[in-house]
Order: C-alpha cells, then structure tokens, then sequence
C-alpha cells in the first residue's frame, strides 16, 4: 500500500513515467487483492493517472489496475 500511495503521490506532483514504474512494482507485488483500502488505494492513483493518459506506461498502468480491481 506504501508503494501504491508513493506512486499516487509522484503522478500528481512529479515524473508519471516514474510513478507508472513504481505502480507496476506494486502490482507486481499483488498476488489476490483482498484489502478494500488496497483497491480504493489503486482506484486513486488510476484516477490521479487521468491527466497522463497520452504516455503508453500510464495507459498501461491504468489497464492493470482496473483488471486487478475488477477481479
């Protein structure tokens, strides 16, 4: 969760290309999400990641996240 709310902060006041980087560790990190605050965690940084849609990291951060919350 550290390195999800990390990455949300980073979207929103630095480098997105970074922030998508340290977003896909987490994911990585994920096996099942079983936390609600986890989701609601990603469903922020995905929604923070909406301004950075051009960049092919965020769009690809944000496909991940919302398979992993759908699940």
């Amino acid at each position: 969760m550290s390195q999800t709310k990390l990455a949300s902060l980073i979207m929103v006041t630095g480098d997105p290309r970074e922030a998508a980087a340290l977003g896909a560790q987490a994911l990585d990190a994920v096996d099942t999400l079983r936390s609600c605050c986890a989701a609601d965690d990603l469903r922020e940084l995905r929604r923070f990641s909406e301004p950075h849609v051009r960049l092919p990291e965020v769009t690809e951060l944000r496909h991940r996240i919302g398979a992993v919350v759908a699940a």
